[in-house]
């Protein structure tokens, strides 16, 4: 057991391209080293006593095939009946099954990581007679982010911002040799040009983690980005994010299940006031727009069915320096005075440490709570950190100008996980849905015309010219601050100026803007209905989970 044991971590220390997500030159040597090692095991475990292997099985691995995925030669080779132990989790096997590279006659295959923004903008426009799409990603939906806050309190319904990706892309569901894959990428391998992944979730599968690789000419990461906790003690165990739809599900139950316990008998005065204490970290538009809907959802909502707390409950915002740093002076105020005016505290402090119950701010002020949102901006992912690729400032997967990785033929990034390198001398832009919208909208429209050209295949495009380089021109920002009120800032940049305007005519401007981004018709009219119901009937405050 402990000569298979040796082996088997021999093998994975040499092939670093798929557990430490690397992409070294000397991997063929590391090979040569790992085939040497795996007669040894043969030998053992066909000629040598077995009694010490008692609690091992033999796996056939024809049984990890699935969808679209074809087994490799290795696969079908003698040895193809292995020996694993039960207990090993993870990368028993040399090699893994997978889509193999793609053959003469065959149409170029494309890969994309993530359905963001920037990748869902790019499946939507890319050109299936040209090329054939595999999309990997955990979740198998687009997700609307701006209408995400409205989806905590009741105003929209959950699929109201949840698009699916065989919708953006119908290729993905139809068409032969293109797929989707719900699972992770774990790593890649840019000389092989091959993508390593796991599968999302256990369900009995016959090798639990499964793994699979897929073989691509142009690769897309487009993996976005994680919410940025600046390694304070406590965040990730305590606070709830609001980046997903299941965030927001479990924001929403979290609530409605503290309004609901607060009214039990023999619950004391204090504790009913730290259950209904919302606080939210950070002043962004995020952090904003549902401090604005939360308190929209308690002047018109709370107090009229939970009136036997109604004066309990309580909004905190907490922000290092001033609320929507980004917009017009004014616009900050007006955003300051009405949250102000409709029972939103307005604290600025920085965390210092997050409790169960309590966060505590620098200055050692101690804030109860009985639901903590954590919106404060985003930062490269650990998979983006592990990738063994340049790095802009910020951490973010390095690209030129035509959104290429420059060291890594075929392997382009996108969205919040890439950023400008430093020698392009272009500033990393800030981590926006339509700065991903814009990228995924320039890259496609450059693989459709490379395509056309016949620089689909791997290691064909060197020659092409690529044309414009991709240039970024902000239209402006919005955000909504409750009660039919919004802020529009339609300037160019911090510094410029342009047209702002905050009120009724914005709340508007905004809804109507949003309603138009809406990816189909379908959820569009889901919006519109959801926002009509709301409006006539109030919001439904029923808790289900």
């Amino acid at each position: 057991m402990a000569l298979a044991r040796a082996a088997r971590s021999s093998f994975f220390r040499s092939r670093g391209s798929i557990p430490c997500y690397s992409c070294g030159k000397d991997m063929l040597s590391d090979v040569g080293q790992t085939q040497r090692l795996l007669p040894s095991l043969e030998s053992i475990t066909s000629g040598g006593n077995l009694s010490h292997f008692s609690s091992t099985r033999k796996v056939d691995i024809a049984s990890f095939g699935s969808r679209g995925i074809r087994i490799s030669s290795q696969y079908q080779s003698p040895y193809a009946e292995r020996v694993v132990e039960e207990s090993d989790s993870e990368h028993d096997s040399p090699n893994y099954p997978g889509l193999e590279a793609t053959k003469p006659g065959e149409k170029p295959r494309v890969v994309v990581l993530g359905t963001g923004w920037a990748a869902c903008r790019f499946l939507k426009g890319l050109d299936t007679k040209i090329y054939d799409v595999v999309c990997i990603s955990p979740r198998n939906h687009m997700v609307f982010t701006p209408l995400l806050a409205s989806t905590c309190v009741g105003t929209l319904e959950f699929r109201s911002v949840a698009e699916p990706v065989g919708r953006i892309q119908s290729a993905l569901a139809t068409e032969p040799n293109s797929y989707f894959y719900l699972a992770t990428c774990t790593g890649i391998d840019t000389n092989k040009h091959e993508v390593y992944c796991e599968t999302v979730g256990k369900v009995g599968l016959p090798h639990e983690p499964y793994w699979f690789r897929v073989a691509y000419d142009k690769l897309v990461i487009a993996a976005g980005a994680e919410p940025l906790t600046f390694g304070i003690k406590g965040v990730k165990e305590n606070a709830f994010f609001l980046r997903e739809v299941n965030h927001a599900q479990e924001i929403r139950k979290k609530l409605l299940l503290n309004l609901m316990l607060s009214e039990n008998p023999g619950v004391s005065e204090e504790e009913k006031k730290r259950l209904l204490h919302c606080v939210v970290v950070g002043g962004g538009p995020t952090g904003v727009e549902f401090s604005g809907e939360l308190s929209d959802f308690i002047v018109r909502d709370v107090r009229e069915r939970y009136s036997h707390v109604k004066d309990y409950i309580q909004v905190t915002l907490i922000e290092a320096n001033e609320i929507l740093s980004s917009f017009d002076i004014g616009l900050r105020q007006y955003a300051t005075n009405h949250l102000t005016k409709y029972g939103v505290h307005q604290v600025r402090g920085v965390v210092k440490e997050v409790h169960a119950k309590k966060i505590v701010l620098s200055d050692g002020t101690d804030i109860p709570y009985g639901l903590l949102v954590w919106s404060t901006g985003v930062g490269p992912s650990e998979f983006v950190k592990s990738l063994n690729l340049p790095k802009s400032p910020g951490g973010r997967i390095g690209v030129d100008e035509w959104m290429r990785i420059p060291s890594s033929e075929d392997v382009f990034a996108l969205g919040d996980c890439a950023g400008f390198l430093e020698q392009t001398g272009k500033q990393v832009l800030p981590a926006l849905a339509q700065v991903a919208e814009r990228q995924g909208k320039y890259l496609v429209e450059l693989f459709n015309r490379i395509g056309k050209e016949n620089g689909g295949k791997a290691w064909s495009g060197k020659d092409i010219r690529m044309g414009e380089p991709f240039v970024y021109r902000h239209l402006g920002s919005m955000a909504s601050v409750g009660r039919y009120k919004a802020l529009v800032d339609l300037r160019q940049s911090k510094d410029a100026k342009g047209i702002s305007h905050a009120g009724f005519m914005s709340w508007l401007i905004w809804r109507s803007a949003y309603l138009t981004r809406v990816v189909s018709w379908r959820n569009r009219f889901y919006v519109a209905v959801n926002w009509a119901t709301t409006l006539v009937f109030g919001r439904d405050n029923s808790r289900i989970g």
